[in-house]
C-alpha cells in the first residue's frame, strides 16, 4: 500500500515537472488581440505584426518583421490563419477571428495569437508585456504592464493536487 502511494506520488510529480517544462516555451497562448488597419503590435523577442490593409471581401495583408526585416508577408482571408515557422518550429501562429468595418476605410481585426519561444533568441522576461506600436495618426495610450499570474496558477495547481491526494487516500 505504501509502495503504491509512493509510485503514484512519483508519477504525478514527474508529470507536473514535464508539463511545466513544455509550457515554458509558450509566450502567448491563444491571446485575443486586435489590430486596426495600418497598426502594428510588438510581440515578444523583437517580432512585430502589422496589419497593412484589409479589402472589402474580408481578406487582409499581414506582415511579420524581425528586427525591421520582413520575415513573412501574406494575404489571409477571414477566419484564416497566419503561421511563421523557423527551423521546422512554429514561432508565431494566429487565427483570424472577425473583421469589423468602420464608417471609413478603417477596419479592426480580432485574432487569436500563439507565440512560442524562438530558440535562436534570448528567452524574454514574461512579466514585461510587449507594448502596442500604434500608427502616427493614432495616439492611443499604451496599456500598463500587468504582473505575471504564473505564481497564482502554481499555488492553485499544487492545492488541487494535494486535495486529490487527500481524496484518493480516503477512498483507498
Amino acid at each position: 500500500m505504501v509502495m503504491r502511494q509512493k509510485a503514484l506520488l512519483l508519477m504525478l510529480l514527474l508529470s507536473i515537472i514535464s508539463s511545466a517544462g513544455a509550457r515554458s516555451d509558450i509566450l502567448f497562448n491563444g491571446t485575443n488581440m486586435y489590430l486596426a488597419t495600418g497598426e502594428s503590435s510588438t510581440l515578444y523577442q523583437g517580432y512585430v505584426l502589422s496589419l497593412k490593409s484589409v479589402s472589402s471581401d474580408g481578406s487582409m495583408w499581414l506582415q511579420l518583421t524581425d528586427n525591421k526585416t520582413i520575415v513573412k508577408s501574406e494575404i489571409v482571408y477571414n477566419y484564416g490563419s497566419f503561421v511563421y515557422n523557423k527551423s521546422n518550429k512554429t514561432i508565431i501562429s494566429l487565427k483570424v477571428d472577425k473583421v469589423y468595418s468602420g464608417q471609413s476605410e478603417q477596419y479592426l481585426v480580432s485574432y487569436f495569437l500563439y507565440q512560442f519561444n524562438d530558440p535562436e533568441k534570448l528567452f524574454p522576461d514574461k512579466t514585461i508585456i510587449p507594448e502596442n506600436t500604434v500608427a502616427i495618426k493614432n495616439n492611443n495610450s499604451i496599456p500598463p504592464t500587468r504582473p505575471s499570474s504564473e505564481t497564482l496558477i502554481w499555488v492553485l495547481g499544487i492545492s488541487l493536487i494535494l486535495l486529490l491526494f487527500y481524496v484518493v487516500r480516503r477512498l483507498w
